[in-house]
């Protein structure tokens, strides 16, 4: 009788825009974790958006605040493409967000594979 080998099914690729390199580092060692692959970082929004003119995905984390703008334009490419995502942030005083983004979930740093897994 052969071992049974358990496969992980990929979760499609996913992105993590974040523009702190340890979060985002262990953001994309927990969204391997929990199956996706590719899991590509990116630091700023000029490159998310050039990667996402040529490239899909199926789950996204982006940092709310991305030096001194934010992700909100990206997230809207994101919508359009119908890319499921969340956003991050570490401000307890972040503004409402738009009502284009009405029920968008907001994950408080730091936060945990568990969490992510729940919202996937």
């Amino acid at each position: 009788m052969e071992p049974t080998i358990a496969v992980l099914a990929t979760r499609g690729a996913a992105l993590v825009v974040e523009d702190n390199p340890i979060i985002a580092l262990d953001t994309q060692m927990m969204l391997e974790e929990l199956g996706f692959s590719p899991v590509q970082t990116l630091a700023n929004l000029a490159e998310a958006a050039e990667t996402l003119a040529t490239q899909l995905f199926s789950f996204a984390i982006l940092d709310v605040k991305i030096g001194d703008d934010t992700s909100l334009a990206f997230a809207s490419q994101l919508l359009e493409k119908g890319t499921k995502f969340i956003f991050a942030s570490g401000y307890s005083d972040l503004d409402p967000l738009p009502t284009a983004f009405e029920g968008q979930v907001v994950l408080s740093k730091p936060y945990t594979k568990a969490q992510i897994g729940a919202l996937i």
